[in-house]
């Protein structure tokens, strides 16, 4: 009983791993699972498509996502602004496209910001590997913080989200802890 309370809490363990990913010059730092793969951003057109991105490679057939991103904002933005921006973009970025539900949400005492739910179909663009077609359901967190708005995103496909969401509930606090200091 003991060797399997005990195996059963290394397992734990080992799945509930994290390692910090830090970007010094965009103020960001965030703990993701250990056993996923980082992706560092990168510039399209001259701006920053993303800061970093962890993805699980074990996710199949849609590999579950975390990732943050930076807009650049102006003094007199609010918060609410920002997801009409994300689905005039994202309607022509992903098939069947469909935002949820757009709510307020308190992170902290002096954190506030919007939470956005939506959905869209993610196919193989390969027409060598033909599949299925997968429906991803995703959600954004939005912080103003330092004249940018924080996009922190998780997506999954929509029969894993639920049991996966756990991961960005870890990484949005670690997150939110980093823009706090």
């Amino acid at each position: 009983l003991v060797g399997v309370l005990g195996g059963a809490l290394l397992h734990n363990q080992a799945l509930n791993a994290t390692q910090v990913f830090e970007n010094k010059e965009a103020g960001i730092s965030a703990r993701y699972p250990t056993n996923w793969l980082l992706q560092e951003g990168k510039t399209v057109g001259g701006a920053l498509d993303f800061v970093f991105r962890a993805q699980d490679p074990s996710a199949l057939p849609f590999k579950t996502t975390l990732q943050v991103s930076l807009i650049p904002v102006g003094p007199q933005a609010r918060a609410s602004d920002i997801p009409d921006l994300l689905n005039m973009s994202r309607a022509t970025a992903y098939a069947a496209y469909r935002p949820l539900s757009i709510v307020p949400v308190a992170l902290t005492n002096d954190i506030h910001g919007i939470q956005m739910t939506y959905a869209y179909v993610s196919t193989e663009t390969n027409q060598f590997l033909q599949s299925v077609p997968i429906a991803v359901e995703a959600q954004d967190v939005i912080v103003l913080h330092s004249s940018r708005a924080v996009i922190i995103t998780y997506q999954a496909d929509s029969q894993t989200f639920d049991g996966n969401h756990h991961y960005f509930d870890n990484f949005l606090t670690s997150l939110i802890q980093s823009l706090k200091s």
